[in-house]
């Protein structure tokens, strides 16, 4: 039998390229209990997520949002699923533009977008969140594609994974969502002023997406 070292295991497997909803369930059952958090998996991360650094997760209207403009709770459904993206406190304003502009970007034939909301959450938070079997939440500095995938990853993006009950655990359902419940609960009054973050960057951005920009052309059929 083969036997994969740790670093390289949890590096192919928090490689940004999974494409399904099964991540969170896969992570957990191969690395149990977060053992690749204490291991970089970025492409040109800054290190791993430290339990004092903040990460930002932004929510996009109208698609995270409900008809009285409240940020729902199927905003968050990534976390038990392919995973939560985020961005990190380090983040450069290139960075996170970036982000922002992949989140905005629409065909010609959607709605507009803008980004509703930044939530900001200290990983210590996340970390020592607990449900039946342990930890709650994993978090990664993993990477992931950009919109255009010949552009770079961007190094700052991470991820936040839920554990989740194993199959055939009773009520298994309700209990993985009520772990989705536990995470809106305590984000979603950790909102920051949009006007003021980073100079006013993501409310100019706001505005770009308004004007018409990060539209991309719809191919004739």
């Amino acid at each position: 039998m083969i036997v994969v070292d740790l670093c390289s295991h949890c590096k192919a497997t928090l490689n940004g390229q999974a494409d399904d909803d099964l991540q969170a369930e896969r992570v957990d059952k191969l690395f149990p209990d977060c053992a690749c958090e204490e291991i970089s998996v970025g492409v040109n991360s800054p290190g791993v997520i430290a339990a004092d650094e903040f990460l930002y997760r932004m929510i996009i209207s109208p698609s995270d949002i409900d008809s009285a403009g409240t940020m729902t709770l199927d905003s968050l459904r990534d976390v038990g699923t392919k995973g939560l993206s985020v961005f990190r406190d380090q983040a450069s304003d290139e960075d996170i533009s970036s982000l922002i502009i992949d989140r905005l970007t629409r065909k010609s034939t959607s709605k507009v977008k803008t980004v509703q909301a930044v939530l900001r959450v200290k990983a210590s938070v996340l970390q020592e969140r607990k449900f039946e079997l342990g930890r709650l939440f994993c978090l990664y500095d993993e990477t992931v594609p950009r919109r255009n995938p010949d552009l770079p990853m961007v190094p700052t993006h991470a991820t936040v994974l839920q554990r989740l009950h194993p199959p055939k655990t009773e009520g298994r359902k309700t209990k993985n969502k009520d772990g989705q419940r536990a995470l809106y609960e305590i984000v979603k009054e950790l909102k920051i002023d949009l006007h003021t973050f980073r100079g006013g960057l993501i409310a100019k951005l706001n505005q770009k997406s308004l004007e018409g920009s990060f539209v991309e052309d719809v191919a004739a059929a």
